[in-house]
């Protein structure tokens, strides 16, 4: 008896379907079976919605399907997940500020999502005070599992000014107003008669050289020059990108090698590289770096440093060198049944030496997946698992096309690093909508050019002081 081709086909096609389903149904009756241990539903109270409570949130929903194993809820003071890698992309201008926030509630029907501010945490009881806004006042969600994720703001080491006169990084608000603040910037600068006003104007300052400070000052370089030929009156040499950073070299989380080769590229693209020295104060018109230098600006941004949310200082609670919640390895917090920590919040020890581990969303991804899992192991009453990650690499943008990557081991720059770079973030983008509206901004990106246009606001994008001559 002979088959055809189409018959062999779809026998194979039938046998794979027919295994996969097979493998399905195994993995569901062994889930049900384990989960048959866990008596009573169990509330689940995950305070943050960033990498680290997401990845909590989505990996007990994957744990625990049915509604009565227990309630899992969301809380975050915004109703939208920032995707934060891809802020550097707003600030520049090749990506919409709305394609890289998706809804919460969108995540799973298991996931209960609540728009609140978190005003107390009491761990012993495990009661969470929370307020929403135009309510008159406060009200209590008690849970058996509270997860602390409440993530980090920017730590400005006391440095006179700059908390005033700084730009962060940490907001679509805040990659928004960047563009818009270096596009004004372009604006007033054309028209701008005065010498020492013109050159504050077309001065743009980073301070911070890690991963989201180098990120920055490649974009926001990229988006001045690249809109300063739309300007007839504005040369490539009137402006100035300044990069400050106190430590021996940009980018220490990476290889030698592949830093020196992102400060190599930076210079190229005309960014000015200061090392060893760190900012002492800001004003509005300028910064002064603690070797006396003073450079004029219109526009400093702050990205050297970022501490634990201040509700943090609040939990009664052991804290580390860093300001964040000790844990032990299975990100338990130490003397509280019930309750855990993860991500910027709190700090992870690493396993066989010394130190905790950085605040990536790399890291809070995967110690997000572990807590998830310990607490459904603690449910069933059975062993916790401690947190063993070694990071599978790292990437950084350092202009229009060009990158840096470090992925298992092997080192990767230029046009095969910055594409690396977008494959792997978008992959990430949680929802297929928002990863097919991002690759479409790259596609118009690519072939009509980045945008060029301040985003309408109530505020004024130049304070006014820095409107004022001198």
């Amino acid at each position: 008896m002979s088959w055809s081709k189409k018959t062999v086909a779809g026998v194979a096609g039938a046998s794979v379907a027919g295994i996969v389903l097979a493998r399905k149904a195994w993995n569901d009756a062994e889930r049900k079976r384990r989960n048959g241990a866990i008596r009573g539903a169990q509330r689940v109270a995950i305070l943050g919605a960033g990498f680290g409570g997401l990845s909590v949130a989505r990996e007990l929903a994957r744990l625990l399907p049915e509604q009565e194993l227990g309630e899992i809820t969301l809380i975050d003071q915004h109703n939208y997940l920032l995707f934060t890698p891809m802020l550097t992309e707003v600030a520049g201008g090749e990506l919409d500020a709305r394609h890289i926030i998706a809804s919460p509630r969108r995540l799973s029907p298991r996931i209960g999502f609540e728009q609140a501010t978190v005003q107390s945490v009491d761990l012993k009881q495990k009661r969470v005070t929370v307020t929403r806004g135009g309510d008159a006042g406060a009200r209590m969600i008690q849970a058996d599992h509270i997860v602390i994720a409440l993530g980090s703001v920017p730590n400005y080491h006391n440095v006179p000014g700059l908390q005033e006169h700084s730009l962060g990084m940490k907001s679509v608000g805040e990659a928004a107003a960047i563009r818009s603040r270096v596009l004004a910037c372009l604006e007033r600068a054309s028209d701008e008669e005065d010498a020492s006003t013109r050159r504050a104007l077309l001065t743009f300052v980073v301070g911070g050289g890690g991963y989201t400070g180098v990120e920055t000052m490649a974009a926001v370089n990229d988006l001045a020059r690249d809109t300063a030929k739309e300007y007839p009156r504005i040369q490539a040499g009137d402006i100035s990108c300044v990069i400050v950073e106190p430590r021996d070299r940009l980018l220490e989380e990476l290889s030698p090698d592949l830093a020196a080769y992102a400060q190599k590229k930076l210079k190229q693209r005309g960014v000015e590289v200061i090392l060893r020295t760190k900012i002492a104060g800001a004003g509005d018109n300028s910064i002064k770096l603690e070797n006396g230098r003073e450079i004029a600006t219109r526009t400093v941004i702050w990205a050297g440093g970022i501490k634990p949310s201040p509700l943090v200082e609040k939990l009664d609670c052991e804290r580390g060198h860093h300001g964040g919640v000790v844990v032990d390895e299975h990100c338990a917090v130490k003397n509280y049944k019930g309750v855990w920590a993860l991500g910027d919040c709190a700090e992870v020890p690493k396993a066989g030496a010394q130190g905790t581990h950085a605040p990536t969303a790399q890291n809070a991804t995967r110690e997000g997946a572990l807590v998830a899992r310990n607490i459904v192991a603690a449910m069933r009453g059975d062993p916790l698992q401690p947190f063993r990650f070694n990071p599978i690499g790292e990437l950084a943008l350092v202009g229009r096309h060009s990158g840096v990557a470090k992925l298992y081991g092997y080192h990767f720059s230029g046009f095969l690093a910055w594409a690396l770079w977008r494959a792997i973030y978008l992959s990430k983008m949680p929802g297929m909508s928002k990863r097919s509206r991002i690759a479409l901004d790259w596609i118009l990106d690519f072939v009509y050019g980045r945008q060029v246009t301040e985003f309408p606001s109530e505020e004024p994008v130049l304070r006014p002081a820095q409107h004022q001559l001198g």
